[in-house]
C-alpha cells in the first residue's frame, strides 16, 4: 500500500509539472514512458473512442480462445479482455459480476477504444508499443478513474493485438502474467491454424478449376494472389485482368455462367468466377478462363450493344494511324488534343500521377480539395507503393492551439533522423493558428536541414491555397500543389472506393454490390466525399451485414436528383459531345480521341445525360 501511494503521488506530480517532477525509481520505467507519450491527456472525464468492431479471422480466432477461458477454469473471477492496435476492446468475457459493473462503468465493453492516446496508460498500451508481457496495477494508471482496475497483458504476435487479464486493484495483476502469455500463444496458433485452413482452402480451388479445363486459373484470399501454370504464360496486363475479377468476386456479385472478357492483349475470354467457402466463411475467389469460341462474332454482337442502331466495324481497328499520318504539326497538335482530354477527363489519374512523380523524387507538396476525398490516404498509399521499407508519421496540426502536440512528432524526427524513406503528413493545416504555424515551421525547417530522406505532404481542405492565411508561413517548406478532385467527380474510380470501404468494416463478413447499387451510387453528387460514402455503407452493413447488397438497401438520400452540373462537368460533357460529333456517335473512336478507356465514356455519358449522337 505505502508504494501504490508514492506512484499515486508521482502520478499527481506528473500531471502537473511533467516528468521532471517524478522522483527516479518511484515509477517503472515502461509506466513512466506511458505517460510521457499520454501527456496533455483530459483527466477530467473518461472519453473512450466508439469504433466498429471487425469480425476478421483474428477476432473470430479471440471470441473462441476467450470463451474456453471460463469453461476450462470457471473458478477465475477475473475478465478477459481482446484488444486490438489501438485499445478497441474486440472481445469481454466476464468472471466475476461486481468486477463487470465496475467494466460497464468505465465503458470497458466491445466497440470502445481505449487508446493511449485517449484514455492513457493501460497494460494493453504498454505490451503493445514494447511488444512484451506488461501489468498495470492501480495508481499507475494516468487516468484516475481507471486506478480501480489491475491488469495482465501480453501481445499476440504478430502484435496487433492484446490479451487483457483484468482485475480489481486490490487483488494485483502481476500473478496473471503467465495467463496472458497463454492465451495470447493461443490465439496465435488458432489464427495460425486458420490460415493454414484458408491458404489450403485456394489451392485446392486453385487445382479444381483447372482440373475442369480452365486453361488459366487465378486464385486469390484478398491478400495473396495465386497463378496457375497457364495464367503466368499471359502478358502481365491479362493476368492483371484476370487478378483484378478475382478481388472483385470477393465483394461483388458475379454471374453464375460464364462470361465475356476482352483482353489488353487484344484477344477475348470466357471466365467463370466463383467464391471460395471454408468453415462456411467466404475465403477467396477463383477465376478460370480460356480462350473464347468464334471471336469475331462475339465482337460483333458487343458492337451492336454498345452502338445501338450504329454499329460500328468489329475488328481491330488503328486510331493512331491518322496520327502516325499526318505532318509534324498536325501530329503534335492531335497528340496535345488527347493529353488535354485526358487530362480533363481523369482527374483523379492525374493526381496521383503527379503525387506519385514528386513522391517519387522527393519534392514536398500540398494537397488540396475539399474535405473527406482521401488526401491522407492517397499520400500514404503511393509513398508505401513507391517505398515498400518506408515510415510515415501523420501530424494533426490543429490539435492545439499552440502547436505543442503538433510539433512534438517532428521534434522525435529532428532528434533521431530516419535512415530509411520517411513520409510525414501534415492533416489539417487550413486550421493551424499563427502561434502553431510559427512552431510548426521551426521544427518543419529543421528536420528538412537534417534529414534528406524525409519528404512531407500537407492536407488542405479547402478549394483553394490562401498564402494569407496562418499556414502561409508554411508554404516556403514545399515544392508543388496537387489538387484532388471531390468524389462526384471521380466515377470512374467510385466502384472501386466504395468496395474498398465495405471491405474496411465489414470486417470479413460475405458482402457484395450489386451492379444496381454500384449504378445509384454513380449518380449521387455526394457532397460529403468519401466520408459520406462511408457514413451510407455503415448504415447499410449495420442493417444487412450479410449478402448481397441490393438497391433498397441504401438510404433515401442516395436517391436524390444530382445538382446541375460543375464547371468541371460541364467541360467534360462539351468535350465528349464534341469527340462523339467528330467520330459520328462511333463511341470507340470518340474514346481513343479522348484518350479515355471505353467504360470511362460509358460512364460518363450516363452520368452526365448526353443523348445518342449518330
Amino acid at each position: 500500500m505505502g508504494h501504490a501511494r508514492e506512484v499515486d503521488a508521482a502520478r499527481r506530480r506528473f500531471l502537473r509539472h511533467g516528468r521532471e517532477a517524478v522522483a527516479p525509481g518511484v515509477v517503472r520505467p515502461a509506466v513512466l514512458a506511458s505517460w510521457e507519450r499520454a501527456r496533455g491527456l483530459d483527466v477530467g472525464r473518461l472519453t473512450p473512442a466508439v469504433r466498429a468492431l471487425p469480425e476478421g479471422p483474428r477476432a473470430v480466432a479471440a471470441q473462441r480462445v476467450a470463451d474456453r477461458v471460463h469453461a476450462r477454469d470457471p473458478d477465475l473471477d477475473a475478465t478477459v479482455l481482446v484488444v486490438d492496435g489501438d485499445g478497441t476492446v474486440l472481445v469481454r468475457r466476464d468472471g466475476d459480476a461486481a468486477l463487470a459493473e465496475i467494466l460497464d462503468a468505465l465503458r470497458v465493453v466491445p466497440g470502445c477504444a481505449h487508446g493511449e492516446h485517449v484514455v492513457g496508460t493501460t497494460a494493453a498500451a504498454i505490451a503493445l508499443h514494447e511488444g512484451v508481457a506488461a501489468a498495470v496495477e492501480g495508481p499507475e494508471h494516468l487516468h484516475p478513474a481507471l486506478g480501480v482496475l489491475a491488469g495482465a497483458a501480453a501481445p499476440v504476435d504478430p502484435g496487433d493485438l492484446a490479451v487483457v487479464v483484468v482485475r480489481h486493484a486490490e487483488d494485483g495483476a502481476v500473478r496473471d502474467l503467465p495467463l496472458a502469455r497463454a492465451l495470447a500463444r493461443e490465439i496465435a496458433d488458432e489464427d495460425a491454424a486458420a490460415r493454414r485452413g484458408r491458404i489450403l482452402a485456394v489451392h485446392d480451388a486453385l487445382a479444381a478449376a483447372a482440373a475442369e479445363g480452365a486453361s488459366w486459373v487465378v486464385a486469390t484470399d484478398g491478400d495473396d494472389l495465386v497463378l496457375g501454370a497457364g495464367a503466368r504464360r499471359l502478358p502481365p496486363a491479362d493476368q492483371q485482368v484476370l487478378a483484378d475479377l478475382a478481388l472483385a468476386g470477393l465483394a461483388l456479385e458475379s454471374p453464375d455462367d460464364p462470361y465475356h472478357v476482352d483482353l489488353p492483349s487484344g484477344g477475348c475470354a470466357e471466365v467463370a468466377v466463383r467464391e471460395i467457402r471454408c468453415e462456411d466463411r467466404l475465403v477467396g475467389c477463383v477465376v478460370g478462363g480460356w480462350p473464347a469460341v468464334d471471336e469475331h462474332s462475339r465482337r460483333e454482337a458487343e458492337g451492336r450493344r454498345r452502338q445501338g442502331s450504329h454499329v460500328a466495324p468489329t475488328s481491330r481497328r488503328d486510331f493512331a494511324a491518322d496520327v502516325r499520318g499526318a505532318g509534324p504539326a498536325e501530329r503534335a497538335h492531335a497528340e496535345a488534343r488527347v493529353r488535354a482530354n485526358r487530362d480533363l477527363l481523369t482527374p483523379s489519374l492525374r493526381a496521383r500521377q503527379e503525387l506519385a512523380a514528386n513522391l517519387g523524387q522527393r519534392r514536398h507538396q500540398v494537397l488540396v480539395g475539399e474535405a473527406g476525398v482521401g488526401k491522407r490516404t492517397l499520400a500514404v498509399e503511393q509513398f508505401v507503393r513507391l517505398h515498400r521499407d518506408g515510415t510515415v508519421t501523420v501530424v494533426d496540426t490543429d490539435a492545439s492551439d499552440d502547436g505543442a502536440r503538433a510539433a512534438e512528432p517532428l521534434e522525435r524526427l529532428v532528434h533521431r533522423p530516419p535512415a530509411r524513406p520517411h513520409l510525414v503528413v501534415l492533416r489539417g493545416l487550413q486550421g493551424v493558428t499563427p502561434l502553431s504555424a510559427r512552431r510548426l515551421d521551426e521544427h518543419l525547417g529543421l528536420l528538412l536541414a537534417r534529414s534528406p530522406n524525409v519528404v512531407v505532404v500537407a492536407c488542405l481542405d479547402t478549394t483553394s491555397v490562401d498564402a494569407s492565411r496562418p499556414y502561409g508561413l508554411l508554404l516556403r517548406h514545399f515544392h508543388e500543389t496537387v489538387r484532388v478532385p471531390a468524389l462526384r467527380h471521380r466515377a470512374d474510380e467510385l466502384a472501386d472506393i466504395a468496395l474498398s470501404v465495405l471491405r474496411a468494416i465489414g470486417g470479413g463478413r460475405s458482402l457484395r454490390l450489386s451492379h444496381q447499387v454500384i449504378r445509384v451510387l454513380e449518380g449521387y453528387a455526394w457532397p460529403g466525399n468519401i466520408n459520406e460514402l462511408e457514413d451510407v455503407l455503415r448504415y447499410v452493413v449495420a442493417r444487412k451485414p450479410v449478402g448481397v447488397i441490393q438497391a433498397p438497401d441504401l438510404p433515401a438520400l442516395c436517391f436524390t436528383s444530382r445538382p446541375r452540373l460543375t464547371m468541371l462537368e460541364t467541360a467534360q460533357a462539351d468535350a465528349i459531345i464534341q469527340a462523339l460529333y467528330e467520330a459520328r456517335g462511333n463511341r470507340y473512336q470518340a474514346a481513343a480521341m479522348l484518350g479515355i478507356a471505353r467504360s470511362s465514356l460509358y460512364r460518363k455519358i450516363d452520368a452526365f445525360g448526353i443523348s445518342y449522337i449518330a
